[in-house]
């Protein structure tokens, strides 16, 4: 008898389950952070060959053993922007009704640009449901058949974005279906949902489990058998089963029987989720050959090696991943949501937020652990002259070597511009820098600072043992952070890292300029005003004016959401439609706005789909044609200068969030400069 089928015959057919408690957290860490890393590696592994086919692919690379481009620095992809984001729906709510997962999905994504393909209406499934859900049509209505027709509700999408769902589900696999369902609903339907199922059950599975073929078997007790999905994940397996030597038959098999011939759209469910079961099973729980092999079949293989590179890195760990596939990535996971701050991010510490959900959900408290913990953590530190290595000590600085961090990316730091990255610093003139530094013997250290104008800021210290060293970066008109930096004249570790808020920054759109990142999926080229990452509405720089056309709702933002606003500062001329000041900005759905309709000052809070009046009074008299507008928050109200006049608004939260300008209505405006400092 087949030792598996021996194994799930003997044991009622279901795996040993484990239970998260705070003295495993750092086990589970460890795991989700594999997982995640799995699916960075296969993103990575199948970018470049994603849409050919089996045939194109052999006549280029005849056996794929490892990367087939090196990206160094890999920009934003669909595959890794859905799961890093729409987890966070978990911040405030551990029980998210589908509705919830729609209101994320409007909160962080740029209208019509990044973070997924927007290939059409009837064309893209997301696409579609964007529009659907803009509209008032609610989820599940939003992502299903009757609203869309079966080929949009079938496409891939309903599962490459679910593995996030089986990272924050605690060893259980309920957990990880329902809120793979639920959010999958927003865009999909039928064997959409059951793909969603199942990538997000066979992670949280592998968590568990040393043998994949035994993550799959459990995994379809959780899929509806009344599906094509199900059926056609059994033909696979049992067709393995009968036929075990060669993948290439499997292969052939499926091109035959589950080909994209069959199944119209762009981009099926099935025809790829045949080609993952495949490689999982011919794999032989071996991290790189599974993903090779994968990679090898062709069609959606950034899809399909993300999935299955989740999958399997639950199921090695670390150790079953050959550091030649991890080094590359450097810990780095780039993305393009309109949250410019959040769409530069760590493996690692995006991977101890999953985490922090999953304990989160199980009603545990999160144990406090460094930001270092885990093997290969560099949080995208680097050096000219060699890998940097982690570890029980912190991130080695080696001597007399510069240590550098982006904080900005610049276009001549990226390898393309795929899926549109938008980028907001995470650093600010006016904002201080500890690190915290060990050495074993006395040491020279000097930490700074590069702007994107190439000059430096630095200041020397000389510590022993352990200190924390503080930089204050100095603040200047139209000053855009680039990099942050250490050199030591010893050998020496970073222990910790800290940003803290105090921005202090002054933009004069009058002498500004745009960073051109290349060519985007339409063959144009992407360009963004620095520092500043849009959600909606057409911005340009001409006229000496950041100039905005509206004819809904524009908004554009830049700043921490660690910025505790103080004082904005707003200088417009021309608007047909009067600027709003933003802050407390954490999505589209999620912010404060101050602005002047109808002559009046009003004082707005948007909540999902809500638009909340807080406050407002009537301005004197009407606004020229050239304005400031000028905020101070102070205790319990909001100071307001118009043109020199002075206004008070009731106001008694302190609000952190990024900042920006906002405009509704139809119409025009010309922005001349902007302001805004913060603080603790």
């Amino acid at each position: 008898m087949n030792s598996r089928l021996f194994f799930l015959l003997n044991t009622g057919g279901e795996m040993e389950r484990k239970t998260l408690t705070p003295e495993a957290y750092l086990e589970y860490l460890k795991k989700t952070y594999a997982s995640w890393l799995g699916k960075n590696i296969g993103i990575r592994l199948g970018a470049p060959i994603e849409g050919w086919t089996y045939e194109q692919i052999k006549e280029k690379y005849p056996e794929i053993q490892g990367y087939l481009t090196d990206y160094d620095i890999f920009a934003a992809d669909d595959d890794s922007n859905g799961p890093l984001f729409f987890a966070d729906v978990l911040e405030h709510n551990i029980d998210p009704s589908a509705e919830d997962m729609g209101n994320m999905f409007l909160n962080v994504i740029q209208e019509y640009k990044g973070f997924f393909w927007w290939g059409g209406v009837g064309v893209s499934s997301e696409h579609t449901a964007y529009e659907n859900l803009k509209n008032g049509i609610p989820v599940p209505k939003s992502g299903s058949k009757e609203t869309n027709g079966i080929v949009i509700a079938e496409q891939i999408g309903g599962q490459i974005f679910s593995d996030c769902w089986g990272y924050v589900s605690g060893y259980d696999p309920k957990i990880a279906k329902d809120l793979a369902r639920k959010a999958a609903s927003v865009t999909h339907d039928k064997n959409g949902l059951e793909g969603a199922t199942f990538v997000a059950v066979a992670i949280c599975l592998a968590y568990q489990s040393n043998d994949v073929y035994e993550v799959l078997q459990e995994t379809l007790n959780y899929l509806d058998p009344e599906t094509e999905y199900y059926r056609v994940m059994k033909d696979i397996m049992d067709y393995h089963e009968a036929h075990p030597e060669d993948w290439r038959e499997c292969l052939s098999y499926i091109r035959a029987h589950y080909g994209y011939d069959r199944y119209p759209g762009t981009c099926h469910i099935i025809p790829n989720s045949a080609l993952m079961v495949m490689a999982m099973c011919y794999g032989e729980n071996d991290f790189s050959k599974t993903l090779c092999m994968l990679a090898q079949s062709g069609w959606d293989t950034d899809c399909t090696c993300g999935n299955v590179g989740s999958i399997m890195g639950a199921l090695v760990g670390l150790e079953g991943i050959d550091p030649e596939w991890i080094t590359p990535i450097n810990d780095i996971v780039n993305s393009s949501s309109c949250i410019g701050c959040l769409n530069m991010q760590s493996i690692s510490e995006s991977a101890q937020k999953f985490a922090r959900y999953a304990m989160k959900l199980q009603g545990h408290p999160v144990p406090d652990v460094s930001r270092f913990v885990l093997p290969y953590a560099t949080e995208g530190f680097r050096c000219q002259n060699r890998v940097l290595t982690v570890d029980e000590n912190g991130l080695r600085l080696p001597k007399q070597e510069k240590v550098y961090h982006y904080v900005y990316y610049l276009p001549k730091d990226l390898y393309d511009a795929r899926y549109d990255p938008s980028f907001s610093p995470i650093v600010y003139p006016g904002d201080i820098l500890s690190f915290r530094i060990g050495s074993s013997e006395s040491c020279a250290v000097q930490t700074g600072v590069e702007f994107t104008d190439g000059t430096v800021h630095f200041t020397s210290h000389n510590i022993s043992g352990e200190q924390t060293v503080i930089l204050d970066i100095p603040t200047e008109k139209n000053r855009v952070v680039h990099t942050l930096f250490l050199e030591c004249d010893h050998d020496a570790f970073l222990k910790d890292y800290r940003i803290i808020s105090h921005p202090d920054v002054t933009v004069d759109f009058r002498d500004y300029p745009y960073d051109g990142y290349g060519p985007r999926y339409e063959g144009d080229t992407l360009y963004n005003i620095r520092a500043f990452c849009s959600h909606s509405g057409n911005w340009t720089l001409k006229h000496d004016a950041l100039c905005v056309t509206v004819t809904d709702h524009a908004l554009i933002t830049t700043g921490s959401l660690d910025t505790l606003v103080k004082e904005m500062e707003i200088e417009a001329e021309n608007a047909s439609v009067c600027p709003e000041l933003v802050f407390g900005f954490h999505g589209f759905m999620d912010y404060y706005s101050l602005g002047i309709q109808n002559g009046h000052l009003i004082l707005r809070k948007k909540e999902n789909r809500n638009d909340i009046v807080l406050s407002e009074c009537r301005i004197k008299r009407e606004i020229p044609l050239k304005f400031t507008i000028k905020v101070i928050f102070t205790n319990d109200i909001i100071h307001v200068y118009l043109n020199g006049e002075s206004y008070i608004l009731p106001f008694d939260l302190a609000v952190k969030g990024a900042v920006g300008i906002a405009l509704s209505g139809t119409g025009s405006a010309e922005i001349l400069g902007f302001k805004f400092c913060g603080g603790i």
